[in-house]
């Protein structure tokens, strides 16, 4: 297939747009699993209904990271496909 340098070039902008919405979508996934931890340091140092909201906290800072790290890992390889986008905009 064969692109022209404007449609690289628009396709690499638009990426770029992309990382930028991805990388705050792993600003809130920190977020959350920072306040997840919280919740967990607070509620596993007591008992009853309070420990329970302990091991969600947990459970929330655990699913909220591993959501980070893997919007992390998108937006380290789309940075990647952006400086190949780029790349062959130059070589045309």
């Amino acid at each position: 297939m064969i692109h022209d340098q404007k449609t690289l070039l628009r396709e690499a902008r638009q990426q770029k747009d992309a990382l930028v919405r991805l990388s705050r979508w792993m600003q809130g996934a920190m977020l959350l699993s920072s306040c997840a931890a919280v919740l967990a340091w607070w509620g596993l140092t007591g008992a009853g209904l309070r420990f329970a909201c302990g091991v969600t906290g947990v459970v929330l800072a655990i699913a909220s990271a591993m959501c980070a790290a893997l919007i992390g890992l998108g937006i380290r390889n789309g940075k990647r496909n952006v400086n190949h986008i780029l790349r062959a905009a130059e070589a045309e």
